[in-house]
């Protein structure tokens, strides 16, 4: 009972923390993602390299890692810098990919090139599609609201999908990654989803998506969030690990927060983008 309350408080934290984000207005909205991206490049980097290594080159490499994720993160936010700010900004992108092989270079461990390749995919993996939910938010006076509904729509599909599939899942879903998913919660999830879609249409003027749009954007995101999910669970599957960190009690790892996030973030500014 006691982890269930501890559970559920941290949990009220999170959702208060980025919905009061969202509502703040960009600086705010993207503070909060740079925030995220630290803390999930520090943790992605630690569970694939087995521990921040603090001897050679690693701290060098991480802090260039967590350096060039953020300037990622904050492109979006070039026009609002004071120029040397912003000049600063796509520098610290644009030779971070030389920078970080050349460290490589002079990293005397035996993982050095594998470990490079993650740095690589920790930008992909998480800079790249925080960047890509800033720019959403950031794209018109009514995609904040849109972006609010993404949140939702994820916290939604978890948890149809936890209470469908707790009351009556028995086929799973994907039982080499996830035991405990099922069919049945996965469509519980796509319902969830769907009727919020629906909700949206009413309730959230300005975005040019229609009832259509709106139920479309609902069942992409449904099928991203149970995607980065299981993402997720391979990556701690074949580190062999529970939960990717322990910093939010009662849920684990920001990574194990996001995982959804980063798949949809994707989906979304290209759902977004290029259909509507």
């Amino acid at each position: 009972m006691k982890k269930l309350l501890l559970r559920g408080a941290t949990g009220a934290v999170y959702v208060a923390l980025i919905v009061g984000a969202i509502l703040g207005g960009l600086p705010w909205f993207t503070a909060l993602m740079s925030l995220f991206t630290v803390l999930a490049v520090l943790e992605f980097t630690k569970v694939v390299n087995g521990g921040l290594q603090t001897h050679g080159t690693a701290p060098l490499s991480t802090a260039v890692d967590v350096l060039a994720a953020l300037a990622i993160v904050n492109l979006v936010n070039l026009f609002n810098f004071p120029s040397w700010l912003s000049m600063t900004v796509v520098a610290a992108a644009a030779v971070y990919l030389p920078l970080r092989f050349t460290i490589a270079l002079y990293d005397k461990r035996p993982e050095a090139f594998r470990c490079a390749a993650w740095s690589v995919l920790a930008l992909a993996y998480i800079a790249v599609p925080l960047c890509m939910v800033c720019m959403l938010y950031a794209d018109r006076p009514s995609a904040p609201m849109l972006v609010l509904a993404m949140f939702v729509m994820i916290w939604l599909n978890d948890t149809g999908a936890y209470l469908v599939g707790s009351a009556i899942g028995r086929n799973k879903l994907f039982e080499r990654l996830s035991p405990k998913k099922s069919w049945e919660g996965f469509f519980g999830g796509l319902v969830f989803d769907i009727a919020a879609g629906a909700a949206c249409h009413w309730l959230i003027p300005g975005v040019p998506f229609g009832l259509a749009g709106w139920i479309g954007f609902g069942i992409m995101v449904c099928l991203l969030s149970t995607w980065g999910d299981l993402f997720e669970s391979l990556m701690k599957r074949s580190m062999h690990i529970k939960d990717s960190g322990n910093i939010i009690p009662g849920h684990g790892g920001i990574l194990d927060r996001i995982d959804s996030l980063l798949f949809v973030a994707i989906g979304s500014f290209v759902y977004y983008n290029f259909f509507f």
